[in-house]
Protein backbone atom coordinates (compact mmCIF):
# COMPACT_ATOMS: atom_id res chain seq x y z
CA UNK A 1 0.00 0.00 0.00
CA UNK A 2 1.42 3.51 -1.31
CA UNK A 3 1.96 5.56 2.28
CA UNK A 4 -0.41 8.90 1.92
CA UNK A 5 1.92 12.22 1.34
CA UNK A 6 1.40 15.11 3.64
CA UNK A 7 2.54 18.57 4.31
CA UNK A 8 1.98 20.66 7.39
CA UNK A 9 2.21 23.92 7.81
CA UNK A 10 1.70 26.24 10.99
CA UNK A 11 4.45 28.90 11.98
CA UNK A 12 4.48 27.37 15.72
CA UNK A 13 7.22 25.15 16.39
CA UNK A 14 5.33 23.05 19.01
CA UNK A 15 2.85 22.55 17.01
CA UNK A 16 4.81 21.22 13.53
CA UNK A 17 6.92 19.68 16.01
CA UNK A 18 3.92 17.52 18.04
CA UNK A 19 1.59 16.87 14.74
CA UNK A 20 5.21 15.60 12.38
CA UNK A 21 6.05 13.35 15.83
CA UNK A 22 2.28 12.18 15.98
CA UNK A 23 2.04 11.27 11.94
CA UNK A 24 5.37 9.65 11.75
CA UNK A 25 3.94 6.99 14.12
CA UNK A 26 1.36 6.26 11.59
CA UNK A 27 2.32 3.57 8.82
CA UNK A 28 0.17 4.97 6.52
CA UNK A 29 1.64 8.55 6.33
CA UNK A 30 4.86 10.26 4.55
CA UNK A 31 5.59 13.52 5.50
CA UNK A 32 6.68 15.14 2.37
CA UNK A 33 7.66 18.51 4.07
CA UNK A 34 7.35 21.59 6.61
CA UNK A 35 6.73 24.56 6.45
CA UNK A 36 6.85 27.71 8.70
CA UNK A 37 5.07 30.74 6.51
CA UNK A 38 2.93 30.72 3.76
CA UNK A 39 5.26 31.07 1.04
CA UNK A 40 7.37 28.10 2.22
CA UNK A 41 4.11 26.30 2.52
CA UNK A 42 3.45 26.96 -1.33
CA UNK A 43 6.99 26.29 -2.51
CA UNK A 44 6.90 22.86 -0.63
CA UNK A 45 3.60 21.50 -1.74
CA UNK A 46 3.94 22.58 -5.50
CA UNK A 47 8.11 21.01 -5.05
CA UNK A 48 6.33 17.95 -3.27
CA UNK A 49 2.91 16.87 -4.68
CA UNK A 50 1.13 16.36 -0.87
CA UNK A 51 -2.32 14.12 -1.25
CA UNK A 52 -2.91 16.20 1.84
CA UNK A 53 -1.90 19.90 3.18
CA UNK A 54 -2.47 20.49 7.05
CA UNK A 55 -2.12 23.89 7.22
CA UNK A 56 -3.06 26.85 9.41
CA UNK A 57 -5.40 29.51 7.83
CA UNK A 58 -3.50 32.62 10.37
CA UNK A 59 0.28 32.98 9.66
CA UNK A 60 2.29 36.12 10.89
CA UNK A 61 2.36 36.73 7.20
CA UNK A 62 -1.25 37.18 6.92
CA UNK A 63 -0.71 35.45 3.52
CA UNK A 64 -2.58 31.93 5.11
CA UNK A 65 -5.73 32.05 3.42
CA UNK A 66 -3.65 33.30 0.29
CA UNK A 67 -1.88 30.23 0.28
CA UNK A 68 -4.82 27.88 0.43
CA UNK A 69 -6.29 30.20 -2.55
CA UNK A 70 -2.96 29.50 -4.56
CA UNK A 71 -2.37 25.79 -3.54
CA UNK A 72 -6.19 25.37 -4.27
CA UNK A 73 -5.45 26.58 -7.59
CA UNK A 74 -2.43 24.98 -8.47
CA UNK A 75 -3.06 21.36 -6.99
CA UNK A 76 -6.93 20.79 -7.03
CA UNK A 77 -6.31 17.28 -6.64
CA UNK A 78 -5.14 17.69 -2.74
CA UNK A 79 -7.05 17.79 0.16
CA UNK A 80 -6.74 20.97 2.71
CA UNK A 81 -7.08 20.13 6.14
CA UNK A 82 -7.24 23.16 8.12
CA UNK A 83 -5.86 23.02 11.61
CA UNK A 84 -6.55 25.91 13.64
CA UNK A 85 -6.55 28.25 17.39
CA UNK A 86 -9.25 30.25 16.13
CA UNK A 87 -11.56 30.35 13.37
CA UNK A 88 -15.44 32.57 12.76
CA UNK A 89 -18.37 31.90 10.71
CA UNK A 90 -17.00 34.41 8.36
CA UNK A 91 -13.57 32.52 7.69
CA UNK A 92 -15.56 29.16 7.44
CA UNK A 93 -17.74 30.41 4.69
CA UNK A 94 -14.61 31.50 3.29
CA UNK A 95 -12.80 28.48 3.18
CA UNK A 96 -15.50 26.05 2.34
CA UNK A 97 -15.65 28.51 -0.94
CA UNK A 98 -12.18 27.53 -1.37
CA UNK A 99 -13.08 23.98 -1.25
CA UNK A 100 -11.94 23.87 2.32
CA UNK A 101 -13.47 20.21 3.37
CA UNK A 102 -12.04 19.69 7.02
CA UNK A 103 -11.56 22.68 9.50
CA UNK A 104 -10.27 21.40 12.85
CA UNK A 105 -9.18 23.21 16.23
CA UNK A 106 -5.65 22.99 17.28
CA UNK A 107 -7.13 21.09 20.71
CA UNK A 108 -8.05 17.87 18.53
CA UNK A 109 -7.13 14.37 20.57
CA UNK A 110 -4.23 13.32 18.15
CA UNK A 111 -6.11 9.91 17.00
CA UNK A 112 -9.22 12.38 16.21
CA UNK A 113 -6.66 14.13 13.76
CA UNK A 114 -5.55 10.93 12.56
CA UNK A 115 -8.84 9.42 11.60
CA UNK A 116 -9.60 13.00 9.99
CA UNK A 117 -6.44 12.70 7.90
CA UNK A 118 -7.69 9.21 6.91
CA UNK A 119 -11.19 10.20 5.54
CA UNK A 120 -9.47 13.14 3.97
CA UNK A 121 -7.12 10.66 2.00
CA UNK A 122 -10.18 9.19 0.77
CA UNK A 123 -12.51 12.56 0.08
CA UNK A 124 -12.65 13.28 -3.64
CA UNK A 125 -10.57 15.96 -5.46
CA UNK A 126 -12.36 19.55 -6.55
CA UNK A 127 -12.01 17.56 -9.96
CA UNK A 128 -15.27 15.77 -8.99
CA UNK A 129 -18.66 16.36 -9.39
CA UNK A 130 -19.61 18.60 -6.41
CA UNK A 131 -22.13 16.13 -5.15
CA UNK A 132 -19.16 13.38 -4.70
CA UNK A 133 -17.33 16.09 -2.51
CA UNK A 134 -19.37 17.58 0.30
CA UNK A 135 -18.37 16.18 3.48
CA UNK A 136 -18.72 17.77 6.60
CA UNK A 137 -17.29 16.53 10.12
Amino acid sequence: MERIPILIADEHLQVRTQVLERLTREADFRIVGVANDSSSAVRTANETHPRIILIDPIMRDGLGLDAIRRMRAEMPEAVIVVLTAFTDTAQKIELEKMGVRFILNKGIESYKLVQVLHDAATCPSLRSPPEARLRRI
